[in-house]
């Protein structure tokens, strides 16, 4: 295909996905929070998010940051299909999650975690180029760094713990050393084994 052509499908499987999660989530009802006023008298407040405008607010940041123009011109999927791996492949993931129930838990953490789909969008730019370059690097480095992580979680833990801030600095680093960045490199190293 046409990077153009590449693109248009992109925005299109996009748009679905992201209109068939908004379709998933419950509708938007307030959420009532309990304040402290300065005279002790509880005053209520009234907080929801409309996933309708969220998502749309997103779908104007891909079309402003051209985001997928820039996937196409960085060749990542096309990466990917030679890798043997589709968009089509995420299709049994997601009729397994809306099987399983995890769209509908994902509906209960809307107000939490919907807000933070722009501000993702909006970094997305800085963060292909990233992508780009992580999934050209051998898949051998990847999976040292995530056993280095994985180690460097293991030394911050045994620091002393003689203080709270020091138990704070440790729990803040440790969690994601053990936790986040290998599963990051161990995926980006399966991905850059079927690329290499």
């Amino acid at each position: 295909r046409a990077p153009e052509t590449r693109t248009m499908g992109c925005a299109r499987l996009l748009a679905a996905a992201l209109l068939a999660t908004a379709s998933a989530l419950r509708a938007p009802g307030p959420t009532a929070l309990t304040l402290r006023s300065a005279a002790s008298r509880p005053a209520t407040v009234m907080m929801a998010t409309d996933p309708y405008t969220t998502i749309a607010t997103t779908l104007e940041l891909v079309e402003e940051k051209r985001l997928l123009t820039k996937v196409a011109e960085l060749g990542l999927l096309t990466k990917l299909e030679k890798a043997g791996l589709k968009l089509s492949d995420v299709e049994p993931v997601l009729v397994w999650a809306e099987e399983n129930g995890v769209v509908g838990a994902l509906g209960e953490l809307q107000d939490d975690f919907l807000p933070l789909l722009p501000l993702l969008v909006s970094a997305a730019p800085l963060a292909l180029p990233l992508v780009g370059a992580a999934i050209s690097v051998p898949a051998v480095v990847h999976f040292g760094l995530a056993a280095a992580s994985v180690g460097g979680a293991v030394v911050v833990t045994s620091l002393p713990d003689d203080s709270v801030t020091s138990v704070a600095l440790q729990t803040f680093l440790a969690i994601p050393l053990a936790t986040l960045f290998p599963a990051l490199f161990v995926g980006a190293g399966v991905v850059s084994s079927k690329l290499n």
